[in-house]
């Protein structure tokens, strides 16, 4: 059984399976007959949902989590050339990705069946700025085996004690370091076939840097540019709809104006019927005044012979 290979399946497990998996393989290590195995087997602590959820997307979304770290490059040149526009545009861009690489996890978790709710999406998008901003902490994300989230903590270095499951030696950075700057003396007493050797191997990194970080700005650029162009659409959209709404509107209002007109009218029509109501009852009263007379005068004539 190799130890590296078993940890990252175990970290990989759904959550709630973690627990008994664990303790399963060190079992089966114990019978094999490889106690010490089996004892770091059963220290591995199980990981915080959000550590987990960071897990999941290394997983199942590495790509996502690749382009996170390829703007933290481009944020890294950008401030090195002082561009202040492009660190303005990199650092909306930062703040939109890594919301999105973040819910993300929830969706990578509902594949692998296990759902997290969103409580946990703070510390997944804490730990990816993390690794965004510091080297190591991005090697130890993309390890797929945190057992705690990460925090960058202004300009000291992410704090990785404890972090991840298993070995972990974080990269480090000082050989990536740029001759500009530093002491003229550092290198005296060195041969000088030693120091050209590793100054050349530090040009090449250097131009293998800046490589990878022009590609990871064109790739910054080609994502902003979709964002824009999504923008617009949705622009669009809402101009089409406040013109829809104005002639609604406007109808609303000819509607209105109608409704007045009518009930005017209506009122008018009542008045008249009340008036000819009153005409009618007076003609009825005429009638029957009249009628009275008729069979008056009849009865008289009959009198009269």
């Amino acid at each position: 059984m190799d130890f590296l290979e078993e940890v990252a399946r175990l970290y990989a497990l759904p959550l709630d399976q973690f627990t008994a998996a664990r303790n399963t393989a060190a079992k089966q290590a114990t019978q094999h007959g490889d106690k010490t195995l089996a004892g770091t087997l059963r220290k591995l602590p199980k990981p915080a949902s959000a550590a987990w959820l960071v897990n999941v997307l290394v997983n199942r979304r590495r790509d996502e989590v690749e382009q996170v770290l390829e703007l933290g490059a481009s944020l890294k040149a950008a401030q090195v050339s002082l561009d202040r526009a492009q660190l303005n545009a990199l650092g909306q861009q930062r703040q939109r990705l890594l919301a999105a690489v973040a819910r993300q996890s929830l969706d990578a978790a509902a594949e692998v069946g296990h759902d997290v709710g969103a409580a946990a999406l703070p510390g997944v998008e804490q730990t990816l700025r993390a690794a965004l901003a510091d080297p190591a902490a991005a090697a130890a994300v993309l390890t797929g085996r945190l057992v705690r989230t990460l925090e960058a903590t202004g300009w000291d270095p992410v704090d990785l004690e404890g972090a991840v499951a298993g070995p972990f030696d974080p990269p480090s950075t000082a050989a990536d370091a740029d001759d500009e700057g530093r002491d003229p003396q550092a290198n005296a007493g060195t041969p000088t076939g030693a120091t050209d050797g590793s100054r050349k191997a530090q040009q090449l990194s250097l131009a293998h840097r800046r490589r990878q970080a022009q590609a990871r700005l064109d790739a910054a650029r080609e994502a902003s540019a979709e964002v824009e162009a999504e923008a617009s659409g949705i622009r669009r959209r809402l101009e089409r709809l406040s013109v829809r709404r104005d002639g609604l509107t406007a109808t609303i209002e000819d509607l209105n104006e109608r409704l007045e007109i009518l009930k005017r009218e209506l009122a008018d029509v009542d008045g008249q019927a009340a008036g000819l109501d009153e005409q009618a009852a007076e003609a009825g009263r005429s009638l029957k005044e009249a009628r009275d007379e008729e069979e008056a005068a009849e009865a008289l004539l009959e009198e009269l012979g």
